[in-house]
């Protein structure tokens, strides 16, 4: 049986050896289990704000201080998103994920016995985050395997989790707190991290089907009709066997074009749909294939079928973080990939590429960490490539996040105590980070939605917001009732969901979906230094004033300098590339 099953892999070709989403079927509990990992790393993290005043009490530290424990968590959670992505790429989402529990359950147990503030910022904030991290990442990659026509729908539920999870347990904290303490709080929230354990459990594997090949597959269709002749000339001379195929392609149709394409060996054939008429009745349609213009000569892109392990070479094209749209959120119909290919198997195939293999690998610091295994690596040097800072549109989107990010998370770290201060129950204090939570679930499946109408630019939308966020958090010091408070969560929860969700349309809009990944990685980076300086940053603006007015005008200035940095993108002299927006899958 090994030996039949050893003999069928070595006839497939690699395309063949790349998964095929699903669409459904076990993608809908993947998704069920990716919606428990939002509602719990989100759900605890936003509502850190029922805890910060308790913090300091306890402690007697203040509240700037205090404020780092909660930011460390959301930061190394998302600075920890490149090596959770090496890690998913080696190992698969499963173990990541369940490692990542265990490790932010343990986080936050130790912390439920931590004698001091220092220790907590270690335990929960630093150890915490990073679990944390290890569930978030696996819990977005893992929808994107499943999932391509879908996509936009399955992600949208996913993210539901998040503002549950926070509407959930932000009163849930505030009951808890009362009941058992801090540190009995924490140990709960240690058990119910580990359901994360259960949730990766769900998240198996996606496995290569055999699939029936349609005519038009690939270049080899047109290989196996060569005469004997070209065959032998082959051997001899691997670039003649190249070109003759070309030259047979462009004979049989003359209309075939070149495009440019950095990708490699992977058999990727581009198709325009053609209509002709047939027997003076129905319109048949047909697809056409497009010539590569650039293909690595053979010798270089099968180089993995020398060393010793060939098979290898054949697993890594099922590993998620090869394929470029992985961190794709929004409706695959917007790619310019997606509409070329007649088929979702071809789109996949298209949109896969493996360093050294389909392209060329480029030299980077990681390759002196001969420790860790290539596929990590391969991870680590697309994800944090910062090359691409040097192309102005990126950077000015960069900056822009950092700004966003500095103001994004201080209402949720302040709100609750400002609503105290202003004679406000703590549970009904505690309820404003619930309707934050709600409603910027809300949020993100409105903007998701608006984002995938072919007429709406979601640049513009994200500015849109922005803008409204700024304007939201400069007139918070006005809200000086419950009622006005509440108003000012709903507005803020539902303008700050297009930041969010918008992200991986802004950047393959921007640079292409071949560097989405790059792009994806830096973003996540900022945002995740920015968000541990962010809310420690406004308390030290409240401890010199001793209100938090300052503190909500300093929030309100970061979002409107990352919407000049966004706004800068519309100029008319700052032109996307759209050659290589539409056909560059590097």
């Amino acid at each position: 049986m090994e030996e039949k099953e050893k003999n069928y892999n070595e006839d497939l070709d690699d395309e063949d050896l790349i998964p095929t989403p699903p669409d459904g079927g076990w993608g809908w509990m993947v998704t069920f289990a990716s919606l428990v990992c939002s509602f719990i790393v989100d759900g605890i993290g936003y509502t850190f704000g029922v805890l910060l005043p308790v913090f300091a009490e306890h402690f007697e530290e203040s509240k700037g201080k205090v404020s780092l424990v909660g930011s460390l968590l959301f930061g190394v959670y998302l600075c920890s998103g490149p090596i959770a992505s090496g890690l998913v790429n080696k190992f698969g989402c499963r173990p990541v994920t369940i490692a990542g529990s265990i490790i932010a359950s343990v986080g936050f147990l130790l912390g439920s016995f931590a004698p001091n503030l220092n220790i907590l910022i270690l335990t929960y904030g630093v150890l915490g985050g990073l679990g944390f991290g290890l569930i978030y990442l696996p819990s977005i990659v893992t929808v994107g395997f499943y999932f391509e026509k879908r996509r936009a729908l399955a992600t949208g539920i996913a993210m539901c989790g998040s503002g549950i999870g926070t509407f959930v347990f932000s009163p849930l904290n505030d009951y808890l707190l009362g009941l058992y303490g801090w540190r009995n709080l924490l140990f709960i929230h240690s058990g119910i991290i580990l359901n994360g354990v259960v949730c990766g459990m769900l998240m198996r594997p996606l496995k290569v089907k055999p699939r029936k090949r349609s005519k038009n597959d690939t270049l080899n269709n047109h290989a196996k009709q060569m005469s004997g002749e070209n065959r032998q000339r082959t051997e001899s001379d691997p670039d003649v066997y190249e070109r003759k195929i070309m030259t047979d392609l462009l004979s049989k149709d003359p209309s075939i074009r070149e495009i440019t394409n950095d990708r490699g060996s992977l058999p990727e054939v581009h198709f325009v749909s053609t209509k002709s008429n047939e027997s003076n009745s129905n319109m048949k349609e047909t697809y056409q294939p497009l010539i590569i213009k650039e293909i690595i000569p053979r010798t270089t892109r099968s180089r993995a079928d020398s060393q010793p392990s060939v098979m290898q070479h054949r697993i890594d094209f099922a590993r998620p973080m090869y394929k470029k749209d992985i961190f794709y959120s929004g409706s695959i119909d917007r790619i310019p990939q997606f509409r070329s290919q007649p088929n979702v198997h071809s789109y996949v195939a298209s949109i896969t590429s493996i360093p050294g293999i389909d392209e060329p690998e480029r030299s980077s610091l990681w390759d002196k960490c001969t420790c860790l295994p290539k596929t990590v690596t391969d991870i680590l040097k697309e994800m944090l490539d910062f090359s691409l800072m040097l192309k102005f549109s990126f950077f000015m989107l960069f900056i822009g996040n950092v700004f966003a990010c500095t103001g994004y998370f201080i209402p949720f770290s302040y709100i609750v105590d400002r609503a105290v201060q202003l004679g406000i129950s703590s549970s009904n204090a505690a309820f404003l980070l619930s309707i934050m939570g709600i409603t910027n679930t809300i949020g993100r499946v409105l903007s998701g939605f608006l984002a995938d109408l072919s007429f709406v630019n979601p640049l513009i939308l994200n500015n849109a917001m922005l803008v409204l966020s700024a304007v939201v958090l400069f007139m918070e010091p006005l809200c000086t009732t419950y009622a006005m408070l509440v108003g000012f969560s709903v507005i803020y929860g539902l303008c700050i969901a297009a930041y969010i969700s918008l992200t991986s349309p802004i950047i393959c809009d921007l640079l292409g979906i071949g560097k989405l990944s790059n792009g994806f990685g830096l973003l996540i980076l900022a945002r995740g230094v920015s968000g541990i300086y962010g809310p420690p940053l406004a308390g030290a603006v409240f401890q010199a004033t001793n209100n938090y007015d300052a503190s909500f005008y300093l929030g309100g200035g970061m979002y409107l300098l990352s919407a000049v940095c966004h706004m800068v993108l519309h100029f008319p002299c700052i032109k996307k590339d759209e050659q290589r927006k539409e056909l560059n899958i590097a």
